[in-house]
């Protein structure tokens, strides 16, 4: 669990309206409501995605005691994703064909028998896979209501923080580098002056501004 004991990278974010102390007690059904599932293969389903124990991707079966690390609510995001090949479904679609066409005399079949032909053949190609699984952390701090999530994404981001309002029913609000300067900037009264600031310019080879009182000269 990298966001536990080692560094990680990861997004941050705030929780605009956090909910009352004893939210976790309320709470853990819609936990366990939003657990990890697998994907419905059967159903046609090619993608899952659910909480699970961060310690354990296998574990689904929620409980406070799992979750709770000191002031931390840590949990791991698992989403199971099952592709198919083009060109093997295709050439399955095929011999499906062929097979039907065993008896028939025309050369052919329809548009919509093809269609079914081929939702069956992935059917039954999905029912063979074994989907491809990854795991991603969040660390929720219930003191600061601060909450970091292990991917960068801009997809998975979207789809964590719908995530998290559905099952804690509290929004997120990500924390950039500049607003969590303004943040800070209004508790100390330097708002102004933050506005008012230039970036650093770090690399020794960054071409310097000239004031306009220089360029005159």
């Amino acid at each position: 669990m990298p966001l536990t004991v080692g560094a990680v990278t990861c997004r941050s974010y705030m929780i605009t309206d956090p909910p009352s102390r004893d939210f976790l007690a309320e709470g853990i059904r819609d936990v366990q409501r939003h657990a990890f599932r697998p994907p419905q293969v059967e159903r046609g389903q090619t993608r899952s995605l659910g909480w699970v124990n961060a310690r354990n991707l296998l574990d689904a079966r929620l409980t406070a005691e799992k979750m709770m690390f000191e002031d931390f609510l840590v949990l791991g995001l698992r989403i199971d994703r099952v592709a198919l090949n083009g060109r093997v479904v295709k050439a399955h679609l095929n011999e499906a064909v062929r097979e039907v066409l065993k008896d028939r005399r025309k050369q052919g079949i329809g548009r919509e028998e093809r269609a079914a032909l081929l939702d069956k053949v992935k059917l039954e190609l999905l029912a063979k896979q074994t989907p491809g699984t990854t795991v991603y952390e969040m660390a929720w701090n219930t003191k600061t209501h601060r909450v970091y999530f292990s991917a960068t994404s801009d997809s998975l981001n979207s789809e964590f923080c719908d995530l998290f309002s559905d099952t804690f029913h509290a929004a997120l609000r990500p924390l950039f580098p500049f607003l969590r300067a303004e943040t800070k900037a209004k508790k100390e009264h330097t708002t102004e002056a933050l506005l008012e600031s230039l970036p650093a310019r770090f690399s020794p080879h960054a071409v310097k501004e000239t004031p306009a009182a220089e360029a005159g000269d």
